[in-house]
């Protein structure tokens, strides 16, 4: 039931989102690398998580591998709709390295 409602909530919240059309580093949000914002509590708080609806790209920490490869989410500062990504230097790299990388995506 979790998951059903997470993929409800990043529908909602990723049809409202567009893509800056020049995202830079420092100022990616979680729709430039194809992601949504996910609240997790009561606050509002959340993190970003990636909008393909595939099945593979919202795992739980039981199914994922056990390599630690596998990125269910991005952090955000703040963690807020409005915010950006955090650590931004390394999120290329988190990507890439991904065995979910295909659920992500870099902006150009």
């Amino acid at each position: 039931m979790r998951w059903s409602l997470s993929l409800i909530v990043m529908s909602v919240v990723a049809a409202s989102v567009t893509p800056s059309a020049s995202a830079s580093p420092g100022t990616w949000t979680c729709a430039d690398v194809g992601g949504a914002f996910v609240a997790h509590g009561i606050d509002g708080r959340g993190d970003c998580m990636s909008a393909d609806p595939r099945p593979r790209c919202h795992l739980s920490p039981s199914e994922q591998p056990g390599d630690g490869n596998y990125l269910a989410e991005l952090t955000m500062t703040p963690p807020f709709p409005s915010g950006v990504l955090s650590n931004q230097a390394f999120v290329p790299i988190m990507i890439n390295e991904a065995e979910n990388k295909d659920c992500w995506r870099l902006p150009s």
